[in-house]
């Protein structure tokens, strides 16, 4: 970057290090941090608020592909509410413009009310509290969740939530939450699963994630490929009167309409 300037003594040249550019980028990020969500947009637009102390990129990106990956959500906007600063991973992924144009950052704290209007919270479709992964002691960190989610329920009664706790003792304090989900209660029941029926733990991790079916495409084991193939199969449910594929198999036996679906 350079400026030509005019003076008495003839033409000098003065040209800027890329430091003021930088620094110019540095305020400019700043000024966003303290930005909010603006009422118009939250009138025009459809967003949902997520909750979290500290921003690590693998658990925002597992949201963020999750969430999109519902066709009826592509129209949303995420609102990330934290009291952290963004580290270098993170500001890298909220340049992609898939996610620039989607993902909004407020550096904030769901306890205070300032912070929750900033982000629109009343005018949230949802609000998501991820559990605190920073904390060593889990039930401290549950407690701070549960204050979370105390705190937005007052401010937002009629936002609907959803909690992520570890303890199964504390979903009696989130009760009144849409879904809580017990990262402990979870992982206990699939492994006892597990052992009942082996392979229960893949399955179930492969119905909670997104695929396309391209995992293993690359590798020499044909299981793999087969497996990565049908991981990208998806679960619908609907009526079975309403279904252009399997409604005429109302009224018939499980055998018949199995048979001859396989048949075709």
């Amino acid at each position: 970057m350079a400026s030509i300037f005019l003076s008495g003594n003839g033409l000098n040249l003065y040209r800027f290090p890329l430091q003021f550019e930088q620094l110019a980028y540095t305020w400019m990020e700043r000024q966003k941090l303290g930005g909010t969500y603006s009422m118009h947009r939250a009138q025009s637009e459809k967003h949902v608020v997520v909750c979290n102390t500290t921003l690590r990129a693998d658990t925002i990106m597992d949201f963020l592909n999750e969430f999109y990956a519902h066709p009826l959500l592509q129209d949303f906007y995420v609102v990330l509410l934290s009291p952290c600063e963004l580290d270098a991973t993170m500001k890298m992924i909220l340049q992609v413009p898939m996610w620039a144009q989607r993902v909004i950052y407020i550096q904030g704290s769901a306890l205070k009310d300032t912070d929750l209007t900033r982000a629109r919270m009343n005018a949230a479709e949802a609000c998501f509290i991820l559990a605190a992964r920073n904390y060593v002691d889990r039930c401290a960190a549950d407690e701070h969740t549960i204050l979370r989610s105390w705190a937005v329920r007052d401010f937002a009664p009629n936002v609907p939530q959803y909690v992520q706790i570890f303890r199964p003792e504390n979903k009696v304090h989130v009760a009144f939450a849409e879904h809580v989900v017990c990262e402990d209660e979870f992982k206990y029941a699939l492994l006892a699963n597990n052992c009942l029926c082996p392979g229960t733990s893949t399955l179930v991790t492969l119905l909670l994630h997104t695929s396309r079916g391209q995992e293993g495409q690359t590798s020499a084991e044909e299981w793999h490929r087969l497996y990565g193939k049908c991981s990208g199969n998806e679960i619908y449910h609907i009526r079975l009167g309403d279904s252009r594929f399997f409604g005429e198999y109302e009224g018939k036996s499980f055998t018949y309409a199995s048979f001859h679906s396989h048949r075709k």
